[in-house]
């Protein structure tokens, strides 16, 4: 095994040029673990310093053998940034390993390689969107955060048209046209976020990319659901309407809707904790003072705990006082199911 300090700074140049010459040998001699603490090294070496070691790398991603360690290396590749090795990457999209090839697939991703398009997109149409896989998810999540990712967009929306598709990859469609900005989807999207025998989790996330692609239109639809949910209360499954009052006052709030401010007062006195705590992570998000009363009130008398940390977190945004992130769950996960 080796061992150096873990900062460059404790380095002097000689101790500079001996764990260069110790890394090399160890990325191309050592056992599998020391191999993996080597990467471990390099990422922390000094950039100036590593552009043999970044050569050595990318050589051996290509000559790798050990389907662990050339996964290791594909992370290690995206960490240090090293696009030189694109083409690499994009060769072991095709890897007989799948568990390699989906490595291959998140380490475009990282280093934003707009060349992955075109073979991630033809991937893609070889696969069975009428069943869910890991792959599948994949291929859409990935699209939808590369540069020119958008360029899936008009096949997705066929897909996403096939009402006979899996309603799960449905769902990641669409959250993928509000990633890419796919404004074109806006009246399918609309179609299946208003739809009552449509899959909750397939209109909640519909309603998602719908606030984000601003679809101005869509808001008479989005008051006419809550106002619905309203008079159904009590009626509809629990899980259910959580999921779409939350969806639908978070779609207004990312349209930067002027009105929205009566819900969130309304929901955030509502008896679901949950819907509760949303709508006041809404309001910080707002960050309209005329929510403090409200909000004092909520941190000091709300029977939740985390309503309570919420509406705190909200009051500090809206002072402008630095927030220090919030550990519950984002609307932007997967909502409640309802019951079957």
């Amino acid at each position: 095994m080796f061992c150096f300090p873990i900062f460059a700074k404790d380095l002097t140049p000689e101790q500079i040029t001996k764990k260069k010459e110790v890394l090399s040998k160890v990325i191309r001699f050592g056992t599998s673990q020391e191999r993996k603490q080597a990467l471990g090294e390099l990422v922390r070496f000094p950039k100036e310093e590593s552009g043999e070691l970044h050569k050595l790398l990318g050589e051996q991603l290509k000559s790798e053998k050990d389907m662990g360690m050339k996964i290791a290396i594909l992370k290690t590749v995206g960490d240090l940034g090293l696009k030189e090795n694109s083409e690499t990457i994009l060769s072991l999209f095709e890897d007989s390993n799948e568990d390699v090839a989906k490595q291959a697939v998140n380490t475009a991703k990282k280093l934003g390689l707009t060349e992955a398009t075109p073979p991630l997109l033809e991937k893609l149409k070889k696969e069975d969107f009428t069943k869910n896989s890991n792959a599948l998810v994949l291929y859409i999540n990935v699209l939808g955060e590369l540069p020119n990712g958008k360029d899936a967009a008009p096949f997705l929306e066929t897909k996403f048209k096939e009402k006979f598709n899996n309603a799960d990859v449905r769902a990641q469609i669409a959250l993928y046209f509000g990633g890419v900005g796919y404004k074109e989807a806006e009246t399918v999207l609309s179609e299946v976020a208003f739809d009552d025998i449509q899959p909750t989790t397939l209109r909640c996330y519909a309603m998602n990319s719908l606030g984000k692609l601003k679809a101005d239109s869509t808001k008479p639809k989005f008051y006419e659901l809550l106002d619905s949910l309203k008079k159904t209360a009590g009626k509809l499954d629990g899980k259910k309407a959580q999921s779409l009052k939350i969806y639908a006052i978070g779609a207004l709030v990312t349209m930067g809707d002027k009105e929205v401010f009566q819900e969130l007062n309304e929901f955030a006195r509502d008896d679901d904790s949950m819907v509760r705590l949303r709508a006041i992570e809404f309001m910080g998000n707002l960050k309209d003072p005329k929510a403090l009363e409200l909000l004092e009130y909520k941190r000091d008398r709300d029977p939740s705990p985390k309503v309570q940390r919420a509406a705190k977190k909200a009051i500090d945004l809206i002072n402008g006082k630095t927030n220090s992130g919030d550990d519950e769950k984002s609307s932007d996960e997967k909502p409640e199911e309802e019951t079957k």
